[in-house]
């Protein structure tokens, strides 16, 4: 058998309200998230730049990330394509949501942060979503 998998809760902050999470993410959810991330300048710590924020964002349209290799504009149509990867595959990695925008490290730091979402760990480190 294959190495043991280990699914880790979601990294965004607990809603203390609610006893558990129990409708599947959806796109209201990223966007609530960016939203919460602008209106409090929160990090995004990301696999290339763990200091990575949003500095400007127009919301459905596009946003600035700003980290210490730089600023770049991100298409809000970009994000969503990759949330839209991410709910056909059920489970994504790095690689499968390259394009469009080429900002992998940044929708897995993001999606990592919407409530709902899981880490599966193990020889394959993907971001999950409830079935």
């Amino acid at each position: 058998m294959g190495a043991s998998r280990k699914l880790l809760e979601s990294h965004a902050p607990a809603d203390p309200g609610a006893s558990s999470y129990r409708r599947a993410p959806s796109w209201e959810d990223v966007e609530e998230l960016l939203d919460r991330l602008m209106a409090t300048g929160a990090t995004i710590p990301t696999a290339l730049a763990p200091t990575t924020r949003i500095a400007s964002y127009h919301r459905g349209r596009r946003l600035m990330l700003e980290s210490s290799t730089g600023s770049k504009w991100v298409d809000i149509q970009s994000i969503r394509a990759c949330w839209e990867t991410f709910e056909r595959l059920g489970c994504i990695r790095r690689q499968d949501v390259l394009d469009p925008g080429r900002c992998s490290a940044f929708m897995i730091a993001l999606f990592r942060q919407v409530p709902g979402v899981a880490e599966q760990i193990g020889e394959d480190r993907c971001l999950v979503l409830p079935t």
